[in-house]
């Protein structure tokens, strides 16, 4: 349940109001807020909901990729993705991630198709439940208790997951595992270009990921994609650092395997969900506080939750609190 104000919708800020707030606000200041808006709105709660779902995506997701490869028999293709997968878990974390390869290829072999279709059905539903609930979470963070309509927020949560989903996905791909593309395309031009490429596309993916979704996600009426900038810089940044670590752990992790076997590369996707959910709902909440204080309403939390804190800590003196007698009365019988 949310606990913070909700964020007057009276007039969506433009880009030299979001700099003007955040300059009078203190820029510091106004991070420290958006991350107690992020933490009275269940933001946590929400991050791990996410996280889960995505997981659950990016696992048959990648055998629905793998299976499809090796029934077009393109071995160019199947090339880089056995490339992208050694390198996303090398040495004995890479097992899990090598066997998920494996089994896509061996399905369509065998003509079993319908492992691979049902690979894709699990990931379109999973990332569709993950996109209904990051609307959910992004409203709470905007102080809205109320969602969409079940139609709605689910065909909205399909829409975002084939656009700002797969604009995520080709991020991380270029981003966090494009040094295992580079050796499959030989030595010339190809390769050239893509050590070329590589960085300044995803990072023009990113920006435009983040604001679709911060436009679409919350229930309500929101400022333009420019508007929304600072908090998608701060989650760009934050999800940045996030695959950097990954990347350097799991490239890592051959002593780290040798304690989880082949778990650890199903922990560092888990570890990599779950920070960039928290990244993202941040982003978030950093947008609705300086729409907030725009607005005039510095308060983070609601009257009801500082009443509910302060009556804690203003507990009537004559019944004071006595664990000894709790203890006591709570202890059985002999």
């Amino acid at each position: 349940m949310s606990s913070v104000t909700e964020v007057p919708d009276i007039n969506n800020p433009d880009l030299p109001d979001v700099v003007e707030t955040a300059r009078r606000s203190g820029v510091w200041d106004l991070l420290r807020r958006a991350l107690t808006r992020f933490r009275y709105a269940d933001g946590f709660s929400y991050a791990r909901a996410v996280a889960f779902q995505l997981v659950l995506t990016l696992i048959p997701g990648a055998m629905f990729v793998v299976g499809l490869a090796a029934w077009m028999g393109d071995g160019r293709l199947q090339s880089i993705l056995r490339a992208m997968a050694e390198s996303l878990a090398p040495g004995p974390a890479g097992q899990i991630v090598l066997r998920v390869f494996e089994q896509g290829t061996d399905a369509v072999s065998t003509g079993n198709v319908a492992a691979v279709v049902g690979g894709a059905l699990a990931m379109l539903t999973s990332g569709v439940t993950a996109m209904a609930q990051l609307q959910r979470g992004s409203s709470r963070i905007y102080g809205i208790q109320e969602d969409r309509p079940t139609l709605q927020r689910y065909g909205l949560a399909t829409l975002l997951t084939l656009s700002a989903g797969v604009l995520f996905t080709v991020a991380f791909v270029v981003i966090a595992l494009g040094s295992g593309i580079t050796g499959s395309f030989g030595e010339g031009n190809p390769q050239s270009a893509w050590v070329t490429l590589r960085w300044p596309l995803g990072i023009a993916l990113l920006p435009a990921a983040f604001a679709l979704l911060y436009k679409v996600a919350p229930n309500r009426k929101q400022p333009s994609p420019l508007a929304l900038g600072l908090g998608s810089v701060i989650a760009i940044i934050a999800w940045f650092v996030v695959s950097a670590l990954l990347s350097f752990y799991l490239n890592a992790s051959t002593a780290f395997g040798e304690t989880y076997g082949p778990l650890a590369g199903v922990i560092g996707l888990m570890f990599w969900a779950q920070l960039s959910a928290i990244a993202t709902f941040y982003g978030l909440a950093v947008n609705a506080q300086i729409e907030a204080e725009h607005a005039g309403v510095e308060e983070v939390r609601t009257s009801a939750q500082r009443s509910d804190e302060d009556s804690m800590e203003t507990a009537d003196p004559q019944y004071p609190f006595d664990p000894e007698a709790l203890r006591k009365r709570l202890e059985f019988p002999r």
